[in-house]
């Protein structure tokens, strides 16, 4: 049986690398769709709804920060999985994108295996929770934690998602692991959180974690 073949929209200026990962999501059974501008991968993405999207932080005409932030203000895109590739490895460019809601960062050049097991990753997550959506629908019970809507409002899907596990108990390595991203990755998220919920010290994000989500868990129980 063939698996189900997802759909990938790719925005990327670089025709080199454009060819590369159209041969190699090809061979692992994605439909790929292509842009090299901010306002193409816009239309594309309200035309074909794609499953995940990698994109370029620099784009013909704009850049990938642009298309994100544009992404994440439309009600219909912003659940959508995106991927940032940046041709440099920059805390800065890691922390701004993850600050306007990307789910991962990958830095070029960087192996096949790297951004398979992302995609894999994310797109995975996204049909978890799509179906666990459609279940809430037709059901009374619930299953995760309600999350302060002061929260929930400063916060990305995957901010508030690490937000859980860090509440749980779990480390930066566990969680990488987990989420199937870099421990730096993982730092940078929980940097961007601290800053968001005006945060200092150590241990400040834990004991935040903890008290605001088992607050939750009290509530619903």
């Amino acid at each position: 049986m063939t698996a189900p073949i997802y759909k990938i929209l790719l925005l990327e200026e670089d025709t080199a690398l454009i060819r590369k990962i159209q041969q190699l999501l090809t061979l692992h059974n994605y439909d790929l769709i292509t842009s090299t501008t901010p306002e193409e991968g816009m239309y594309m993405s309200r035309q074909f709804k794609p499953d995940l999207i990698l994109c370029g932080v620099k784009l013909r005409g704009g850049s990938g920060y642009h298309f994100l932030m544009e992404l994440r203000n439309d009600p219909t895109l912003q659940h959508l999985p995106i991927i940032l590739i940046s041709g440099k490895e920059s805390k800065e460019d890691m922390r701004m994108g993850m600050n306007l809601g990307a789910d991962d960062f990958l830095t070029k050049p960087f192996k096949s295996k790297e951004l398979l097991m992302s995609i894999k990753s994310r797109i995975t997550r996204f049909t978890v929770f799509n179906l666990q959506h459609r279940e809430k629908k037709h059901t009374t019970i619930v299953s995760m934690p309600v999350v302060a809507p002061e929260i929930h409002s400063k916060l990305s899907k995957t901010e508030l998602r690490i937000m859980q596990m860090i509440a749980e108990g779990l480390s930066t390595k566990e969680i990488a692991q987990a989420l199937n991203i870099s421990i730096k990755t993982v730092e940078n998220h929980r940097h961007n959180i601290s800053k968001k919920l005006n945060l200092t010290g150590h241990n400040s994000l834990i004991k935040y974690a903890i008290r605001n989500l088992q607050q939750q868990y009290r509530i619903l129980s």
